[in-house]
């Protein structure tokens, strides 16, 4: 019973000395003040001990302390030479940050469970962060033109963040800035950058809101749904969608959910889709192309060719795919009378209609293959092939000429 009592006093002993060392910690931390970097290394200690750590004056002299540090390094960006360190700089932002709204949650467990009234320092760091807060979208840029997306997502995620924190539901200039979607957008990048899909997911759902750039948001976040350990194809296709009707002049969208749709062969759908998104912008030469396209998948020639034509009249983009989508038009088809034909006796008078209907298909696409050549003639994809197969069938001097050409 004396050894029980002798071991309990000595535990008793030994944790008033630890805490009284915290304390000494925090105290030789507040005496270092004048040389903030030196006071902070000093206070790490007692941001991890129980006994110190939760005390919210704790984490506000470690707020305060890079406060003095990035006030030193900023003052210097205003002075004539002066030569700031912006590691240090932006650093010492994010911890301001880190430790200030720690001071808060600390706090407001205090006032909750009693031992405080009410909060003291919420409104007064609210206010300090709010002031610098500006400059974690300069801290993001910086470290993503670095390529250090790991910063960037850091600083960026700071600043989307802030305005669902509690600590400043009364400050407006945070609470309702619309900055926040612009900025989302860019943590989106640089989460996607380092394949962190929860991070993608995470600040996507802000940044897709943007008018202008939230194509970026829904982008990544479709990328992040298809891949993975888990993919999720349900929500890449609502993602998808989603991007095809907020931002249709993005041709990612309209393009995966073509290739999704025809993929499965829901050309109607699709069909049913592009229709809906010409309505809204007729002169689109992108759709009319991949409504072109599927009416081709659909073995609606005359509607492809008329699609086609249509963006050959306009002389814009993709001028050379719709020459070679008309050629393919007759190509194939030909390929197909072709193709029934070797099956057929040669002394078989069917043999000859079947091989002048294949000519005069090969015929009908060479001008159109020729122009797209001519057009684009590095996009041997476009062109090459057919062109071969078509000089070959209709004993065509070029044969030779273009088969060098192609390294055969």
């Amino acid at each position: 019973m004396i050894m029980k009592k002798v071991l309990f006093t000595a535990a008793l002993f030994f944790t008033a000395c630890a805490v009284s060392a915290q304390e000494s910690v925090v105290k030789e931390a507040k005496s270092a003040k004048s040389d903030p970097a030196k006071a902070a290394t000093i206070l790490e200690p007692a941001l991890v001990d129980p006994s110190t750590a939760n005390d919210p004056e704790t984490w506000k002299l470690a707020g305060d302390l890079q406060k003095s540090i990035y006030d030193d390094e900023n003052m210097k960006l205003y002075l004539p030479g002066g030569q700031a360190d912006t590691t240090k700089l932006y650093n010492s932002l994010a911890k301001m940050f880190e430790y200030y709204i720690k001071c808060d949650e600390v706090e407001q467990a205090k006032v909750k469970s009693g031992e405080l009234k009410k909060p003291k320092l919420r409104k007064k760091l609210a206010k300090s962060l709010a002031t610098v807060r500006p400059q974690l979208t300069n801290a993001g840029t910086d470290a993503f033109n670095k390529g250090n997306y790991a910063d960037a997502l850091k600083y960026f995620g700071l600043f989307v963040e802030t305005p669902q924190n509690p600590m400043f539901e009364e400050v407006a200039e945070v609470k309702n800035d619309t900055l926040v979607p612009l900025i989302a957008n860019y943590a989106v990048m640089a989460a996607n950058s380092l394949n962190d899909n929860n991070s993608v997911i995470k600040y996507a759902p802000l940044g897709k809101n943007h008018k202008e750039e939230g194509w970026r948001s829904l982008m990544c976040l479709a990328d992040a749904y298809s891949k993975g350990e888990t993919p999720d194809s349900t929500k890449w296709m609502e993602t998808i969608k989603e991007g095809a009707e907020k931002f249709p002049s993005q041709n990612y969208f309209v393009g995966n959910l073509m290739d999704y749709y025809i993929q499965k062969g829901k050309i109607d759908e699709a069909l049913t889709q592009i229709n809906s998104l010409l309505a809204k912008d007729p002169s689109s030469t992108y759709f009319t192309y991949v409504k072109a396209v599927l009416l081709y998948e659909k073995k609606d020639y005359d509607g492809t060719i008329a699609a086609c034509n249509d963006i050959i009249a306009k002389n814009g983009e993709l001028v050379a795919e719709a020459n070679a989508k008309i050629g393919d038009c007759y190509f194939f088809p030909g390929q197909v009378v072709e193709e029934e034909n070797s099956k057929i006796s040669m002394d078989d008078p069917k043999y000859a209609e079947g091989e002048a209907k294949v000519k005069e298909l090969f015929a009908k696409a060479q001008p159109y293959y020729e122009k797209a050549r001519e057009l684009q003639p590095d996009n041997k994809q476009l062109w090459g092939q057919y062109l071969l197969r078509i000089y070959w069938k209709l004993n065509k001097a070029e044969y030779d000429a273009l088969e060098k050409e192609l390294g055969y």
